[in-house]
């Protein structure tokens, strides 16, 4: 095994091992987010606003597109 080869095996481990800790810390998070929103009183109108500028800016999810190609 190359030296290369040895070093995308452990990139490959390790991002299953972040991939791992982040679903493990994600529901950590949500929770706290869902804790400080209720504690804040704020309520899904209050971030309607948030969500509409992303949009308009473009930093909302991006969908994927497929370019056609001419032949």
């Amino acid at each position: 095994m190359s030296e290369v080869e040895k070093l995308n095996a452990q990139i490959a481990k390790l991002q299953e091992e972040r991939d791992s800790a982040m679903m493990r810390e994600r529901d950590d998070v949500l929770a706290k987010i869902r804790e400080q929103i209720k504690a804040y009183g704020f309520k899904t109108t209050d971030f309607k606003y948030v969500l509409a500028t992303r949009k308009k800016r473009g930093t909302a999810a991006k969908k994927t597109t497929s370019k056609k190609t001419s032949k």
